[in-house]
Formats: C-alpha cells, structure tokens, sequence
C-alpha cells in the first residue's frame, strides 16, 4: 500500500494521507463500502457524480444510499437537513484528517476561529490593531495562549467575544479548566458560527466523507503554503526566528500585561497610548528576549525599528549593571568589545550595524549546521526549558516609563501547553532558518577569515562523534523539518529527545562561541570603515 501513488496533474498525495486512505478504507465502521478496492488492490477513494460511463458509473448513487443505511443505524433521519454529514461526522473512528496535499492534520470538528472571531478578539483594548493569530489554532489552544499572554483576567472577556445568536455561554468566571471543558463538551459540538471544521463534510464523494483538502490548503493548492498557514502568530515571532536567548515565556507574559494593565501608561516621548512592549536592545541585533521592556506608543516604535540610540544603550548597561544579562550569548562578544565606547548617537547607530552583521553571519553558521544535519544540537539553542515553568511577576510597576517588577516567581507547568511552546519555537525557528536570506536585504556581510573557517571546522567535528542515539535523533528530526512541518509530529519528537550533555553538544557549544568570538573580532576591526560609518 505505501508504494501507491495518488494523486493527478502531476501533484501526488501527501504519504501521510495515503497512510490515512488505508486506515479508514479497512476500518470496521466502513464495512461494506461500494467498490472501495479495484484492480490491484487499490483504494476507490473518490466517487464522483459526473460520471458518464464505465464500470464505477453507479458507484457514487451506490455509496449515497450506503450512507443512508448508516445514518438510519446511527439514529439520523435521512429526510433530515444535512443528515449525511451529520453520519460522516458520528461514524468517522478519529475525528482527525490529514490534507492530502500537505499533509497537516486536523480537526474534522468546529474547533478553527474565522476572522470575524479575530475581528472581535482585535477590539479588546490589550490587543493591538496588528495582532495577528494563528487561524489553524483549535479555539481551546488559542484561548489558552491569550490566557498564558495576557493573564487569567483575558478570561472576563470570554463570554462576549465567543458569543453567537443560539449560544449564550455560561459564566465560568476565571476558572481556565471549566471554560476549556465547556468549550470541548458543548460549545464546539453545536457548531458555532464563528468556528470553522478542519475539514468539510462531502460524502458520498470522498470515502470518508469529507473533501480531501483541508483548512490549510482550502484556499490555494501550494504545499499548505496558504495564506492561512502562514499568516502569523500569537507570540512575538522575531524571537525564534532570531534564535534569541533570554526567558522567552515571561517575556512573552510580560508583554501581554503591558498591552492589558499598562493601556493607560504614555510612552516614554509623552506622546499618549496605547503602548507597546519595546525591546530596549532590539531582537534583530541579537539581544535578548527578557521580561523588561520600554512603552512605546505605535508611532515611536516604528520610527525606532532595528536602531539603536544613545540611551537605549545607557538603558542596557544600567540593566547589567543589575545582573540581567541583556544579549543573546551569539553577539555578547561584540556588544562586551564596544558597549562603552558609545558616547553618541551616531556610535549607537554604528554598533547597531554592526551587530546586524553579526546576526548575519550567525545565521548562516546555523544554516550549514542544518545542511550537515546536527538538528538536535541546533534545537539544545534554542533554550526550550523556560516553558516548563508558569511566570508571575511580584510589584510589578512602570518607573520611568521601563517596566519593573521586584522578584519573578516561577512554578512547575504541568499541562500539554508546555510541549505546544516548545514545538512551536522549534517549527519557527527552523522554518525562519530556509528562508532567511531570502527575506533580508542582499547587503548582508557575511564575515569570514581563515581563523572562523578552521573554528567551524571543529564544531563539525565535535558534532560528527555523537553517540548513536543522537545521530538517530538527527535523522528522524531531520526528516520531520524536511517537509512541511507538522507540529504533531515534531511534538512528538521533542519528547524523546536524547540527552543533551552529551561531550559532543559541549565541545561543540564551546567551539561555536569561539566561532562567534571570532566574527566579533573582525567586525570590531571594520569599526571605522565606511559600510558602518555612512549613512
């Protein structure tokens, strides 16, 4: 059966619905299906209605009325509106799909927000006009990671915004459980009209019931590069395509509460809000993702993009004068070799050159990793283990317009949403990785030397003595990340990830940031040269 090939116009199935098309072609529910297997064995899986001759013309009135004598056992009038939906819905075994183009798998269930839920979620004053969602996030997820953002008072907004004409919900108050429970248990079975399935319903045509083209791939046929695919997130997403460090979850929660409780706050040129959470030291530069932001009204933090100017600096250095380690460990050497020497503007502007450049060339060491295949090590960077914990923040204030609070305190996660973190900061960042240098500007310098070549040479090596068990790990991530990537899967993988203190990850950890103390070297000497110097 895996040797099959489907499909037509030069586009076959997608394996993983092969593998899908066999299950359910010789599931028990589906017993007796009309002329589910032709010559050869193989699976008559659509049954059109346009068929003027050959020996398959009856099958589609064939499969109708076997779809009949199932809604009948299965208690539904078949005179009844939408009753053979309705049965292709009770009698499918899983209530999941996979798109037989991308292979994502979904919910045959109303469990996918439509833009008018958005629309409704864009007006609460903590959400900001150019928020942006995951439209193939089940309402279940997406209501915990406003919840994870914004806090547990996102929650008082509930019952306004799921709301519909012949749903009233109930008033759960702030219990996160209950409303989940609800939501699974009555308020997704009565299909809302806000929600959309993962799939629709299009028995007898299709086998299953239900078309072969799920939401992903719905409105364009491209590999589930759809506008829905790919349409953005719920986090800020420069941090996994950056590979920042820095506690990317209280980060995150702290830039929640900003737009929630700190509405009200004017930014720091006066000017009036809503704010945003402004990186004092911008992702893009390579500084870290931590709990600690400037307010920004919208205006003030598009004019500032990815510069730098003199008091951002002087910010910085107050940070680390209070411990925070404010740069990711990949430009740390750079920013130590010139951090006080900004005493202008116009030398925080050149700095903030010359880390775009570093980032650059960090970028491309991550990318000749990926063509090796060392995945495991590369996911050991991006700093996973902060989403093992839940964050709340004590006294925490605005002082002279930077957020502050006095201590950050930390409890064990115990749910799924931990591992959905994960698996998402690792899709991201791996998906950012391939189009990389497609997206930035072609200026771009790349800084290389003899020394930096001879030093990624031996985090190569480090890497090529991994034990079996790691180099397993590579190759079934590697398979994962080499397709459109589906989170499910990957999750999965995650979760069996070998150890990572392994002598190769440390020796290899050790050379990369030689490597990077290397590149820093050699942009220093650049200082004064005219890429950094001209405007």
């Amino acid at each position: 059966m895996a040797k099959e090939k489907y499909g037509g116009r030069g586009r076959p199935w997608h394996p993983r619905f092969i593998e899908y098309m066999a299950l359910i072609a010789n599931h028990p529910a589906y017993k007796g299906m009309p002329d589910a297997f032709v010559a050869g064995g193989r699976i008559q899986w659509e049954a059109p209605s346009n068929r003027t001759s050959g020996r398959y013309v009856q099958t589609h009135a064939k499969r109708r009325q076997w779809w009949r004598d199932v809604a009948v056992k299965l208690g539904i009038d078949p005179e009844s509106n939408q009753w053979i939906s309705r049965a292709a819905k009770r009698l499918h075994p899983t209530k999941r799909k996979p798109c037989k183009i991308c292979g994502t798998e979904l919910s045959i269930r109303y469990e996918y927000p439509q833009e008018r839920l958005f629309k409704r979620l864009r007006r609460l004053p903590q959400i900001s006009a150019d928020y942006q969602f995951e439209p193939l996030v089940p309402i279940g997820q997406l209501i915990t990671q406003l919840v994870e953002r914004f806090g547990v008072g996102f929650l008082d907004s509930v019952p306004e915004i799921i709301k519909t004409g012949a749903i009233t919900p109930p008033n759960l108050g702030r219990d996160l459980r209950a409303w989940l429970a609800w939501i699974d248990k009555e308020y997704v079975p009565r299909e809302p009209d806000i929600l959309s399935p993962g799939v629709m319903s299009n028995a007898p045509d299709r086998f299953d019931g239900f078309h072969s083209d799920n939401l992903c791939c719905r409105s364009r046929a491209d590999k589930g590069r759809s506008k829905l695919n790919l349409s953005s997130y719920t986090t800020d997403r420069r941090v996994f395509e950056y590979w920042s460090s820095g506690d990317w979850v209280a980060a995150d929660r702290l830039m929640g509460i900003v737009r929630t409780d700190m509405v009200a706050e004017p930014c720091v040129n006066y000017h009036s809000g809503p704010c945003h959470a402004d990186h004092i030291g911008p992702l893009s530069l390579g500084f870290s993702h931590r709990p600690e932001f400037q307010l920004l009204c919208g205006a003030c933090n598009s004019a500032k993009n990815n510069r730098m100017a003199l008091k951002d600096v002087e910010l910085l250095l107050a940070a680390e004068r209070r411990g925070d380690d404010v740069i990711s460990w990949h430009s740390k050497d750079l920013w130590n070799a010139k951090r006080k020497d900004i005493s202008t503007n116009e030398k925080a502007l050149r700095l903030s050159k010359l880390l775009r450049d570093n980032r650059h060339t960090f970028t491309a060491v991550l990318q000749r990793l990926v063509g090796k295949g060392h995945f495991g090590f590369l996911v050991t960077l991006l700093e996973l283990e902060y989403a093992d914990a839940n964050v709340e923040f004590r006294n925490l204030h605005v002082e002279d317009h930077v957020t502050r609070f006095d201590s950050l305190v930390k409890a064990p996660r115990l749910t799924k949403y931990a591992l959905e973190q994960k698996t998402r900061r690792c899709r991201v960042a791996f998906e950012a990785l391939k189009d990389y240098f497609k997206k930035e500007n072609r200026n771009a310098w790349i800084v290389s030397s003899l020394e930096i070549e001879q030093s990624i040479e031996r985090i190569l090596a480090a890497l090529a003595k991994a034990p079996p068990e790691v180099m397993e790990f590579n190759r079934r991530l590697g398979v994962v990340l080499g397709k459109t990537i589906q989170e499910q899967e990957l999750g999965a993988l995650l979760s069996s990830m070998p150890p990572t203190s392994t002598r190769c990850y440390r020796d290899a950890r050790a050379a990369f940031a030689e490597t990077m103390r290397l590149v820093a070297k050699e942009l220093v000497k650049a200082w004064d040269s005219d890429r950094y110097i001209r405007e």
